[in-house]
């Protein structure tokens, strides 16, 4: 039950935020370019640890892209520079 918690808040992180292409479901979006470190972290500790915390200046540093734009810009096909 507590991995429903944990994908629900890394869920809500992309609350106010949407793709540079419009796109704004949740579930598209990613953190790019830390998404996997983002989501280990987040899924493997609790909410008040350090891990957290550091989950947490990884999304500040991060950009939401949606999965389509994240593999352009994987493979040098994004328009521009982040």
């Amino acid at each position: 039950m507590r991995d429903i918690g944990r994908k629900r808040w890394l869920l809500n992180s992309f609350r106010n935020y949407q793709c540079q292409c419009g796109e704004a479901e949740l579930v598209c979006l990613e953190w790019f370019p830390h998404h996997k470190k983002i989501r280990s972290l987040v899924m493997r500790h609790g909410a008040k640890t350090e891990q957290r915390e550091q989950a947490i200046e990884l999304i500040e540093q991060s950009t939401p892209l949606c999965h389509n734009c994240a593999s352009k810009y994987r493979n040098d096909l994004g328009p521009g520079v982040l």
